[in-house]
């Protein structure tokens, strides 16, 4: 499981790293006015600085998952005794859900 772990903490630094790079290079080209929540009913819009929040936020919880830090909620699921490759498994399809949405929301305003 390590080795997974490790493929895929590679595989998100990466996806991070075309994200950052395509960010920066297509800066210019990026509308004052960007979405920055879509609901069931309404599309709230924001600054296009907004993004860079989310970029850092982004890279901060990769941090947190790389460095093998635990989110309360795998601390709960510790708690439970439940086999450590499960738990694992868990962590790492958290960290893969959250860095692919954050960096599709960032590059879906580029394109």
């Amino acid at each position: 499981m390590d080795k997974i772990k490790r493929i895929i903490n590679y595989v998100s630094c990466g996806i991070i790293g075309i994200t950052g790079l395509i960010f920066v290079v297509n800066w210019k080209n990026i509308p004052a006015s960007v979405i920055t929540h879509i609901g069931f009913v309404s599309v709230s819009y924001g600054s296009k600085y907004t993004l860079i929040i989310i970029f850092v936020i982004e890279i901060i919880a990769n941090l947190v998952f790389t460095l093998g830090y635990d989110i309360p909620y795998i601390k709960e699921v510790r708690k439970t005794r439940q086999p450590s490759f499960l738990v694992d498994a868990l962590s790492i399809v958290i960290q893969s859900f959250a860095v692919l949405m954050m960096s599709a929301f960032i590059l879906q305003t580029v394109w």
